[in-house]
């Protein structure tokens, strides 16, 4: 059954979003020159292939239209994916403010076709600092598992394929753009890892309740 529009628990889950986004903007400002390169000796081993920007920007999508289906089809999965994007994004921009990465990695030549042209694009908005963990991996991963344990998705056995198969692309994406190192994937996997921990076990839930109460009475006084 679709429910008519967002609960007062969604909507605080959500008021997080403007925040993480206020404060990557200002990192991204702040952290573009002084920072320590993240790379390791398999990045040299990985060629760039300019062709993984189709399912490097399809993260976005994923996101998006995985958050939606939650909101409206499955209230447990929405509070699950919510609160693994919070606490990931959060632990992530905090290990970025404290400690300035990026990384050289980025290719001085690129091929004559229309993937190296969107990905010069992507290039002068989507800078080579702020890289550790990787926030791409973060996210796609808390989509991953929430569609994983769904009520209303895990027997659909399509989606399961579909949502491996795409996790998987969009990962190995930041890495055959270059756009990250190997360190940072195996960075934002032990930050999803704590992260599943914490909201799946039901602590980071408590918490929202605890929040959701306190907002309940200061409006009742």
């Amino acid at each position: 059954m679709i429910k008519k529009g967002p609960t007062k628990r969604q909507w605080i889950m959500m008021m997080y979003l403007p925040i993480h986004f206020a404060w990557y903007f200002i990192v991204e400002q702040t952290i573009t020159t002084d920072y320590y390169s993240i790379r390791c000796a398999l990045d040299n081993l990985i060629p760039f292939c300019e062709w993984f920007i189709f399912p490097y920007f399809s993260w976005f999508l994923y996101m998006v239209i995985s958050g939606f289906y939650f909101l409206f089809k499955d209230h447990e999965a929405f509070e699950h994916y919510m609160l693994s994007l919070i606490l990931g994004f959060f632990i992530s921009m905090t290990i970025i403010s404290v400690f300035p990465n990026g990384q050289d990695l980025r290719p001085t030549s690129y091929n004559a076709n229309f993937a190296a042209q969107i990905m010069k694009w992507t290039q002068q908005f989507d800078t080579n600092t702020n890289v550790f963990p990787s926030m791409h991996v973060v996210g796609a991963l808390s989509v991953w598992f929430a569609i994983l344990k769904s009520k209303t998705l895990k027997s659909k056995i399509w989606i399961q394929i579909l949502n491996w198969l795409l996790c998987a692309a969009i990962i190995l994406a930041t890495v055959f753009l270059k756009q990250h190192s190997v360190i940072d994937i195996f960075g934002g996997m032990a930050v999803s890892a704590l992260v599943f921990v914490i909201v799946y076990r039901g602590y980071a839930g408590r918490l929202l309740t605890l929040l959701e109460n306190a907002l309940t009475k200061k409006k009742t006084v």
